[in-house]
């Protein structure tokens, strides 16, 4: 059975609910959730944003990389109810530890090849986070592994200083679902597609959080 969101008008007036596949045909606005996870290294240098990599057994963008936890807010929920997510997805209950940070509303649009439209009024949040990545609780239909990018070089790559980062630590679930580290060279062919510069934006945002600026925005 599909879920039920909440519609809005173009002003983010809410209009009413509809079931969520009638709302991407129809291409309806709503609302999602998105958190970045930043972890503080012992070295500027060592400061990495990390991205989730989709399932393969996602019906939209499969292996590719993208926010550390994202979903669709459900039918009466508020912008943090979405954290839920984070927890289904990575096994991670955020606490006021994390200094969890609102960045405003993103405007997500873009129609893909399968028929989906997208109308999104995407809450972003920032928050921090000390665990390594073998201490994560990966959700496998979900989410098939984690990769932590330097947020130094992120900057360098999304600005287009950098063509690759040539290693970034991360993990990948086996077959057995269980979690491998391995070395990923990173790109920005390996994250999903967007018409603005969001991932630019994120980056040199979780440099200015990891810095203590406090006045923050999308």
């Amino acid at each position: 059975m599909s879920e039920k969101i909440d519609v809005f008008d173009a002003n983010y007036n809410r209009i009413g609910s509809m079931d969520r596949m009638a709302v991407h045909k129809q291409g309806l606005w709503h609302h999602t959730f998105h958190c970045w996870i930043v972890r503080e290294g012992n070295r500027t240098d060592d400061d990495v944003l990390l991205f989730q990599l989709r399932s393969a057994k996602k019906k939209n963008y499969p292996n590719m990389l993208d926010i550390t936890g994202a979903g669709h807010l459900l039918s009466g929920e508020t912008p943090l109810d979405g954290i839920r997510e984070v927890e289904e997805e990575l096994g991670l209950e955020l606490t006021e530890e994390n200094d969890l940070k609102y960045l405003g509303i993103k405007h997500d649009i873009m129609d893909e090849s399968n028929g989906v439209r997208n109308r999104e009024f995407a809450h972003v949040y920032i928050a921090r986070e000390k665990r390594n990545l073998f201490q994560y609780r990966l959700q496998a239909s979900e989410v098939s592994g984690l990769v932590e990018v330097p947020i130094n070089l992120g900057i360098a790559l999304f600005s287009q200083k950098l063509d690759v980062i040539s290693s970034c630590r991360a993990v990948r679930l086996n077959s057995d679902d269980e979690p491998e580290e391995l070395s990923w060279q990173f790109s920005r062919d390996d994250v999903i597609p967007r018409v603005d510069n969001y991932y630019l934006k994120t980056f040199l945002l979780a440099r200015a959080y990891l810095d203590g600026a406090t006045e923050l925005a999308i």
